[in-house]
């Protein structure tokens, strides 16, 4: 039984739990977790360009890693589009839009089954819900690290259209997703055991999450990753499954040796600071801008700016999957003049041909823009995001740097949102309430709070 649609398949999931056991265990019927205190998940999260990414290159340059950067930001912003024009003209945008899986950014590692096989997963904020690639799988490129084989697995459990159900049954649930890079996705629908095991957290558990099990996958290049965690607010979602809070907190992701970014799930997950309402739209989080400072001033920009508008349009997208932040036109050309009058009379600006839209100065980061003022996102209800000069900008080679910061334009967008990356969240705890609806801004050293 082939379901194309998610949502279709999100009203029977449930209704079969009770029918549904592991191999362990055929009496258990709901999700369950491991640890008596308020329920926290950690995964440490791991950036392109980290030392323990599994396709780090330590012959890449500065300016290799920048290209790249810029590449993932573009398909990332293109495939945002590509959902939200679905998503007017069709229900089915959660089928076959989902945000591009091959240009991944922070990955996860959680293991999966018993006994646990560690698997590197792509955090994606504007995804839907859990899946891996499994054995056996056709058709599918090289992965890191070992495939997921449920037939080894005491814990899984597949979801059936009608019992009984065994694996290999050819009445399991199935599902089947093709992203806007023309990476394509097919397998089953199952419970699974999840293991997060941390050193300071210690080893704690969710007994039966839903979990995809691709068995067939194409991809447009090497995906670096053995599947998506998808985290918005559906129902499915592993966040919504373990108490529907969650949180991230991001070190630097320039350093290759940083390894202080990490990912909370659960009733533990880090919510602390201002606090500003999200809606989601296509499945994703859309937050209200009201205004931008630099330093002490406020720039001339009208909240009308960033306002999403009835037919989709605009609005402003707190993103897992861009690293650049991109703000709709006049939002930018208002804070780019602002950083002109700051930069022009000392230092020599460079051009690039392939990117002309970028801002970009002769100097380096680190000892020609100290005391470079902040760059202030003010949001509804007082929450501000800061980003500092490792945020604003982004050093291009030894002696070039540029602006983190880019015109949505620089895409053929019909929809022009703005999208704030993962630069601009550099340095903070971002956590979501998905009850209440609201995403939380923390500046903080990520190692205080660190698994």
């Amino acid at each position: 039984m082939a379901l194309n649609l998610f949502l279709a398949f999100s009203m029977c999931c449930f209704s079969t739990i009770g029918m549904i056991g592991t191999k362990a265990n055929p009496q258990v019927s709901s999700l369950s977790v491991s640890t008596a205190k308020p329920h926290r998940f950690v995964s440490k999260l791991i950036h392109p360009h980290s030392v323990h990414h599994p396709y780090y290159n330590p012959n890449e340059t500065t300016e290799d890693r920048m290209e790249h950067d810029i590449k993932r930001s573009l398909a990332r912003v293109a495939s945002l589009q590509a959902r939200i024009r679905s998503s007017s003209v069709s229900n089915d945008h959660r089928a076959s839009l989902f945000p591009t899986a091959s240009h991944s950014t922070m990955l996860a590692n959680i293991s999966i089954g018993h006994p646990p096989i560690p698997q590197l997963l792509v955090m994606d904020t504007g995804s839907p819900f859990l899946w891996v690639i499994c054995v056996p799988c056709s058709n599918c490129a090289p992965y890191p690290g070992p495939i997921f084989d449920p037939s080894q697995s005491y814990t899984y459990s597949p979801l059936c259209s009608s019992p009984p159900c065994h694996y290999n049954s050819s009445n399991q649930l199935s599902f089947n997703v093709t992203y806007a890079d023309t990476t394509f996705v097919s397998g089953t629908l199952a419970f699974e055991q999840l293991v997060f095991d941390t050193c300071h957290e210690g080893r704690s558990e969710v007994f039966k999450a839903l979990l995809g099990c691709g068995h067939n996958f194409l991809s447009s290049g090497e995906p670096g990753y053995n599947g998506i965690l998808g985290l918005n607010n559906y129902n499915l979602t592993l966040a919504s499954q373990t108490g529907k809070k969650f949180s991230y907190c991001i070190d630097s992701i320039i350093d290759s040796k940083s390894d202080h970014s990490h990912l909370m799930l659960g009733e533990g997950a880090y919510l602390e600071g201002d606090s500003t309402p999200f809606e989601v739209f296509d499945d994703m989080y859309y937050i209200t801008m009201e205004g931008i400072s630099v330093g002490e001033k406020s720039i001339n920009i009208t909240p009308r700016t960033f306002e999403r508008k009835a037919d989709g349009t605009g609005g402003v997208i707190i993103d897992s999957g861009s690293t650049f932040t991109f703000l709709v036109d006049e939002g930018y050309e208002v804070l780019l003049r602002e950083i002109r009058s700051l930069l022009d009379g000392s230092f020599r600006g460079v051009r690039y041909v392939g990117e002309p839209w970028l801002l970009c100065y002769l100097g380096t980061l680190s000892t020609d823009l100290v005391g470079f003022p902040v760059v202030t996102f003010h949001f509804a209800e007082g929450a501000d995001l800061v980003l500092d000069k490792e945020s604003l900008f982004i050093q291009r080679n030894n002696d070039t740097f540029c602006t983190a910061v880019a015109p949505i334009n620089v895409v053929d967008l019909w929809s022009k949102p703005s999208i704030i990356g993962l630069l601009a969240q550099q340095g903070y705890n971002i956590g979501y309430d998905l009850n209440n609806k609201d995403i939380y801004f923390q500046r903080i050293d990520c190692e205080l709070i660190s698994s």
